[in-house]
């Protein structure tokens, strides 16, 4: 290639602008773009860098599961319940004593705290129904309740539901 004007062989690229210059007579003979270079920037990823997050979503991904797990779905044909492993135990629970699933029944029919927990309501059946002191503790135990929280729903029981009559029971 040589200049047009000049017929010089001497020419220069300028790879800032990508013009093609004759370096004795200065005129711009051609644009030549050089885009090979555009991009070439490449972040290098390093690998291990996030391993740990990696372990801390592994067990939150197990924690999801095990939640999941721990419900349980049962059809009726009224409406659908979610219960939990805590709830099923309850449910069992209430097999001990006749008069418990009674008031539990009438909780129930009456729709008294039924924004509350299965596993509440059996303990609230099991406090009406008049266990106290040491089987009260083990059975808050066994449903995983906090006696101070329940000290505060026994608060909200109305004084029928305290000492409910026996004609209610039979």
């Amino acid at each position: 290639m040589q200049c047009p004007y000049c017929n010089s062989k001497d020419l220069i690229w300028d790879s800032i602008h990508g013009n093609i210059i004759c370096a004795s007579c200065g005129s711009v003979i051609d644009t030549l773009y050089d885009y090979s270079q555009i991009g070439t920037s490449e972040e290098i990823i390093d690998l291990n860098k996030g391993v740990s997050e990696r372990k801390e979503t592994r067990n939150f991904i197990k924690l999801t599961e095990t939640i999941s797990n721990k419900f349980r779905i049962f059809n009726n044909k009224e409406n659908m319940k979610f219960i939990t492993e805590d709830g099923e135990l309850a449910l069992s629970l209430l097999n001990m004593d006749k008069k418990v699933y009674k008031i539990y029944e009438f909780l129930e029919k009456n729709g008294m705290f039924s924004g509350r927990k299965i596993k509440i309501r059996v303990a609230l059946s099991f406090y009406i129904a008049g266990y106290r002191c040491k089987k009260m503790k083990n059975i808050l135990e066994k449903l995983h309740i906090n006696e101070k929280y329940f000290r505060k729903i026994t608060y909200k029981l109305p004084k029928e539901l305290k000492y409910m009559n026996k004609e209610l029971l039979d």
